[in-house]
C-alpha cells in the first residue's frame, strides 16, 4: 500500500475541519466504505454550456476509435494509448488536420504515448511515450518534428509510466513531475527551461517501493498547475496532488479494498476501480465495481473481460475539505448516471456516431438543452451515420 502521509514532503497549512475523513497536515485521507452518501450531482453544476463537434469522417485517417483527449482554444487532439498516432483536428469544425508524427523508432516517432499537450502560445505540440525520458516536440501548423527535449533528470523507472509535464509556452519552461520510487530520480518534481536548465526542484523526502501497477495521471483541469494522480492498478489506492507555485499540494488519498503485492495484478469479482480527475474547486473520483470477470485464453495470450457497475464517486470539495459519495448525472445529454471525464478544463466526452445518434435523439425530446445546444445537435444528426466518426462534447468548467 502506498503510504502517502510518509512519500510526499506536506507544505499544505491546515484546511480547516474534515467530516468522515482523516486528515494529515491537509491531506485527507478517506475509506471509500465508510464515507456518507451524499446529493446526486448535475454536471450542470460545474459546467457551462456545452459544444458539440463531430469528427472529420472523409478520410480513413481521420478515424478515431476512442483514445484521450486534449484541448487547446482552437484545436482538439486525440490519442489513445496504442501503437497509433496522435492526430490533431480543427475545434471548430472537427476537420481532421493530419496525424503527429509517426508510429515507429525513427527521430520523431514514437510507439505508445503516455501523455500530450498542445500548446497554442509556443505553436508546439508535445508528446512522451511509455519508454523515452524525453518529449517530442512538433510544428501545430504542420505536424512536422521538431526536436526532442531531454529531461533534466531520469525520469524513466516504470514500465507503465514514469512521469508527467505542464509546458507553458510563454514562459517556455516545462514542470516535470515523477514518481517517487526507491531508487529512481531524487527529485518528485522539478522546472527546466527548453535548453534543459532547471529553475527550481522539490526534492523527494520518502520513497515507496517500485510498482509496475502505479503510474501518473494528468487532466491539466487547474490552470497553471500541474495536477498529478499517483493511479496504482493494484494496491487500489490513489494520492491526489496538485504541484503550483513551485510547492507541491498533496489533496487525497483513498483506501478502496484489500491491497495485493506491488506488481501483482489480478481481477476479481467485488473488486473497486477508480478514475480520479483533480478541478479547480473538487476532486472527483469515478468509481466502479466488478460484478463478473471471464478469462479465455487466445492464440496471442489471455484475454480478461469484465462486467461493471457503476457506483457513486468520491467527491471533495477544496474550499471546505467536505468528501462524500455523490451519484453524478448526465444532465445534459443522456439523464444517466455517468462517470465524466475532465480535460483541460473541459467536461471532455467522445461518444461513438451509433451512440450519439441514439442518445442525442433522446436529448432532444427530454433533455436540459440551451436553444443552441439543440440546433448544433439537430444540424449534426442531419449528415451523421451510425459508422461515422466520434463526436466530442466540450463544455468549459465553471
Amino acid at each position: 500500500m502506498i503510504c502517502t502521509a510518509c512519500c510526499l514532503p506536506l507544505v499544505l497549512s491546515g484546511c480547516g475541519s474534515r467530516q468522515n475523513a482523516a486528515t494529515d497536515g491537509g491531506l485527507v485521507s478517506v475509506q471509500y466504505e465508510k464515507l456518507p452518501q451524499g446529493e446526486d450531482l448535475q454536471l450542470s453544476e460545474w459546467v457551462g454550456e456545452p459544444e458539440f463537434i463531430a469528427l472529420d469522417s472523409s478520410v480513413p485517417e481521420a478515424f478515431t476509435d476512442g483514445g484521450d483527449i486534449t484541448v487547446s482554444e482552437h484545436y482538439i487532439g486525440i490519442f489513445p494509448n496504442t501503437e497509433r498516432p496522435f492526430k490533431l483536428f480543427d475545434r471548430a469544425t472537427g476537420k481532421f488536420l493530419y496525424n503527429v508524427g509517426n508510429i515507429g523508432r525513427g527521430p520523431g516517432e514514437y510507439n505508445r504515448i503516455s501523455f500530450a499537450q498542445i500548446d497554442e502560445t509556443g505553436g508546439k505540440i508535445w508528446i512522451s511515450t511509455l519508454y523515452d525520458n524525453k518529449i517530442h516536440t512538433y510544428d501545430l501548423s504542420t505536424g512536422r518534428f521538431l526536436e526532442d527535449l531531454s529531461l533534466a533528470y531520469e525520469a524513466e523507472g516504470n514500465p507503465n509510466q514514469g512521469y508527467n509535464f505542464l509546458v507553458d509556452g510563454s514562459a517556455q519552461t516545462i514542470t516535470i513531475a515523477t514518481t517517487p520510487f526507491d531508487n529512481g530520480c531524487p527529485f518528485i518534481a522539478w522546472c527546466q527551461d527548453y535548453e534543459g536548465n532547471v529553475l527550481w526542484e522539490i526534492p523527494k523526502t520518502r520513497t515507496i517501493p517500485e510498482n509496475a501497477m502505479l503510474s501518473l495521471h494528468t487532466s491539466l483541469n487547474v490552470g497553471g498547475a500541474l495536477d498529478i494522480s499517483q493511479w496504482s492498478m493494484n494496491t487500489q489506492q490513489d494520492t491526489l496532488f496538485v504541484i503550483e507555485d513551485r510547492e507541491l499540494h498533496p489533496l487525497l488519498t483513498m483506501e478502496l479494498g484489500k491491497t495485493t503485492e506491488p506488481n501483482a495484478l489480478t481481477f476479481n469479482d467485488g473488486d473497486y476501480l477508480h478514475e480520479p480527475y483533480i478541478l479547480p474547486d473538487y476532486v472527483l473520483v469515478n468509481i466502479s465495481q466488478t460484478k463478473m470477470v471471464t478469462s479465455r485464453n487466445t492464440g496471442s495470450g489471455a484475454s480478461i473481460s469484465l462486467e461493471t457497475d457503476l457506483l457513486p464517486a468520491i467527491v471533495l470539495d477544496r474550499r471546505t475539505g467536505k468528501v462524500s459519495r455523490r451519484t453524478v448525472i448526465d444532465d445534459i445529454l443522456t439523464m444517466d448516471k455517468t462517470s465524466p471525464s475532465f480535460k483541460c478544463g473541459y467536461l471532455a466526452e467522445s461518444y461513438s456516431a451509433e451512440y450519439f445518434i441514439d442518445k442525442a435523439a433522446e436529448a432532444l425530446e427530454e433533455g436540459n438543452l440551451s436553444n443552441a445546444a439543440r440546433r448544433s445537435i439537430s444540424t449534426i444528426l442531419k449528415s451523421l451515420g451510425k459508422e461515422d466518426n466520434n463526436v466530442i462534447m466540450l463544455a468549459p468548467l465553471k
